[in-house]
């Protein structure tokens, strides 16, 4: 297998650390590039040319929730994905934290057009609302999350990684202290820690 990807992804880094989670770092093949190089085995594997992206036996696999469900289901017979199955409220909560992410890649977007001085503010100002919105409303749902570690857990620990490395100027850390608490329980696990953004 080989995976398309870049450090500096809130949704590849959901998949890097499905992948140590797994403990199958050694079955696959990691390809660090970035989607605007243009790199062209990441287009013949995905046209849209967006990372992550999962080849397996001549098989593109696409989206990060996508990516982590094959991995789950064929390594380990689906032991992180099988919570949040069954109810509905799990799987609500886990495409808030994805869209935590959307809105927080989107917000970044409007840092990169900053510095070409065509930063929209409205478009700022939505996004940074609706991230501090996305984690007000993740905090009130903490007391849903499976008690076993999930991916649900390694969704929202990326979103958070993310947020740390691009937008710390929004300080999550004294507004949500359940949040917090989530964090400092999980930072230390292997899969989180030997996951770091760069770039």
């Amino acid at each position: 297998m080989q995976l398309f990807y870049t450090k500096s992804s809130p949704f590849a880094n959901c998949v890097r650390m499905v992948i140590s989670e797994l403990d199958i770092d050694g079955q696959i093949e990691m390809i660090e590039t970035h989607p605007f190089d243009n790199d062209e085995r990441l287009i013949n594997a995905n046209p849209l040319g967006r990372i992550p992206c999962l080849v397996d036996n001549g098989e593109a696999i696409m989206d990060s929730e996508v990516i982590c469900d094959y991995l789950d289901a064929n390594i380990s017979g689906g032991v992180l994905f099988n919570p949040i199955y069954a109810d509905w409220r799990l799987k609500t909560l886990y495409s808030l934290c994805s869209g935590l992410q959307d809105s927080c890649m989107a917000r970044q977007m409007e840092v990169l057009r900053d510095k070409e001085g065509i930063r929209s503010e409205f478009w700022w100002e939505r996004y940074s609302q609706a991230i501090c919105r996305a984690l007000k409303e993740i905090e009130s749902k903490l007391s849903l999350l499976p008690e076993d570690f999930s991916i649900l857990h390694i969704n929202l620990m990326s979103a958070l990684g993310y947020l740390d490395f691009r937008h710390s100027d929004i300080n999550w850390r004294d507004a949500h202290p359940e949040l917090l608490a989530f964090h400092n329980q999980f930072k230390e696990r292997v899969c989180v820690k030997s996951n770091p953004f760069s770039g």
